[in-house]
């Protein structure tokens, strides 16, 4: 199976002795747009075996979900660098990260755009729209359902602080992932939604270092990481 840019991305800078990571990231030739649509791909039809499927899970969710399940989406509703270093329980303080935070900042803001275009296109109504039973733990959202922006988001910083972080890549992923995972438990997201969204997270996290700038945020990144970030686990590896 190909393997993405990012993960080659991440292999390369790894096995060089001396690369920055913004040399590796210039290594990609600026990519094509991907077709997002394409990417995010469909939802099952209203009233179809899938859709009937989907509408189950959703009630099942909504009565075994606990209050500490509905307290961890809350937390999540805002995702941020701060929010992965905890669930790392790493002690790390995200004060100390803040071009990591305008790297994740401004890759959140450039999906933006893309997210609120598939959902205006797809139109789909929100679980509670469709069954008045379901009554979601968050507040309502007014934008439509599908894809999940939150399993977007989780999927994309999962991704790139991997590449600034191997060692914790499984603890970024888990969070990164739970981030969509939750929405739907909440009763705000269908399931469908939550595995377009964290497609498209992924696609997107490879496709954003292709563009111009973002590399050098990431070295920026980088740097910090293995300034501030020394500390941890006895240093970061050289990206």
């Amino acid at each position: 199976m190909p393997r993405s840019p990012l993960i080659c991305l991440l292999t390369l800078s790894l096995a060089w002795a001396q690369p920055s990571l913004l040399a590796a990231a210039q290594a990609f030739a600026a990519a094509a747009e991907p077709d997002w649509v394409a990417i995010a791909g469909t939802y099952p039809a209203l009233g179809s075996p899938q859709s009937k499927a989907e509408l189950t899970t959703m009630h099942w969710l909504q009565n075994t979900r606990t209050q500490a399940d509905v307290a961890r989406a809350w937390v999540e509703t805002h995702p941020d660098l701060a929010l992965f270093l905890t669930a790392l329980g790493s002690g790390m303080d995200a004060s100390n990260f803040p071009a990591t935070a305008a790297l994740l900042k401004q890759a959140k803001e450039d999906l933006k755009p893309i997210v609120a275009n598939l959902k205006n296109s797809f139109n789909r109504p929100r679980p509670y729209v469709i069954d008045p039973t379901l009554i979601p733990a968050l507040a309502q959202d007014g934008s439509p359902s599908f894809p999940s922006k939150h399993a977007a988001l989780g999927i994309l910083f999962a991704d790139l602080l991997t590449l600034l972080d191997p060692a914790d890549q499984g603890g970024f992923a888990r969070a990164g992932k739970l981030i969509g995972d939750d929405r739907v438990m909440a009763g705000l997201h269908w399931p469908s939604d939550d595995t377009a969204g964290q497609r498209l997270g992924k696609a997107f996290a490879s496709y954003w270092l292709t563009r111009p700038g973002n590399g050098q945020m990431l070295q920026n990144a980088a740097t910090e990481w293995s300034q501030a970030g020394g500390a941890h686990r006895g240093g970061v590896p050289h990206l």
